[in-house]
């Protein structure tokens, strides 16, 4: 029998070993984003949904129902970044929602847990969902809207893209449809444009649209600042006010999702500062 040394060693480091030797390291690793989802949605959530297992770098999550699944798939960006600080890593890069057979007590629902507000903004969700799907669609809409107000409790801000809330700010989906050069050539259309915003969706679908808008939101304002300084540099030279009040009423329209606005003292003040000092000068 060998002799002890009385050496201390590091028993992570013995354990990573160990694991690895052993090819376990992966099916931890699995266990683990399957052991974090409760943390990753809060409780509510969770009740309605139950990892099934990870395959790859793709976690699996089953749903009670297919309308369920395409609610919470639409949000799974929002998921997937909260895994992938829990986890430290990123070692799940997908999150595949499908329909499974859940047990009594994860299937339950609890009514009327949330607030009014939140309640019409769930029904908001299923407005264009047919009548017999209704039923099943609402349920999965507040699921989906108490994971929404449990972000925004763990202190997420709203995207300035899409509107969810999110620790990224703007959020990882919507920073990626930004880098898209079909929205990046959209987006100076549709600032000389607004009206544009009713038909853009045929071609860049919703998501594209918005980040599309946010861009030429974007654009807008840098024009108007910089319009701005050339009013007061220039004490007030026509043709630089009357350009800055055609940009602010681009500007008013496209923020509004309308046509055309009209200058009044109201549509002022949702111009930046420096904006609105100009253009309410005589």
């Amino acid at each position: 029998m060998s002799r002890r040394t009385g050496q201390t060693h590091d028993m992570r480091a013995l354990l990573g070993t160990t694991l690895k030797s052993r090819g376990l390291r992966l099916g931890v690793s699995r266990a683990r984003s399957v052991l974090l989802w409760p943390q990753v949605v809060g409780p509510e959530l969770a009740r309605l949904t139950r990892p099934r297992n990870q395959h790859g770098s793709t976690l699996f999550i089953e749903a009670r129902d297919s309308a369920q699944a395409h609610h919470l798939s639409m949000q799974r960006h929002h998921f997937l970044a909260k895994l992938q600080q829990m986890m430290g890593d990123e070692s799940v890069t997908e999150l595949r929602f499908v329909v499974g057979t859940l047990p009594p007590d994860v299937r339950a629902i609890q009514p009327d847990l949330l607030p009014a507000p939140d309640r019409m903004r769930a029904r908001e969700l299923v407005r264009e969902v047919p009548a017999d799907l209704k039923d099943v669609a609402q349920q999965a809409a507040e699921a989906i809207t108490r994971a929404r107000r449990w972000r925004e409790q763990q202190g997420y801000r709203p995207c300035p893209v899409c509107g969810e809330a999110s620790a990224e700010q703007p959020c990882r989906a919507c920073t990626l449809t930004l880098q898209d050069p079909q929205v990046g050539r959209a987006a100076p259309r549709l600032a000389r444009n607004p009206a544009l915003i009713h038909v853009l969706p045929q071609t860049l679908g919703d998501s594209g649209t918005a980040a599309a808008r946010h861009l030429a939101l974007e654009l807008l304002k840098d024009q108007m600042e910089l319009l701005a300084l050339e009013c007061v540099r220039s004490g007030g030279e026509v043709y630089y006010r009357e350009y800055l009040g055609e940009q602010a009423r681009l500007y008013l329209a496209l923020s509004q999702r309308r046509e055309s606005v009209r200058l009044t003292q109201a549509a002022l003040r949702l111009l930046p500062e420096r904006v609105q000092t100009v253009l309410r000068e005589e």
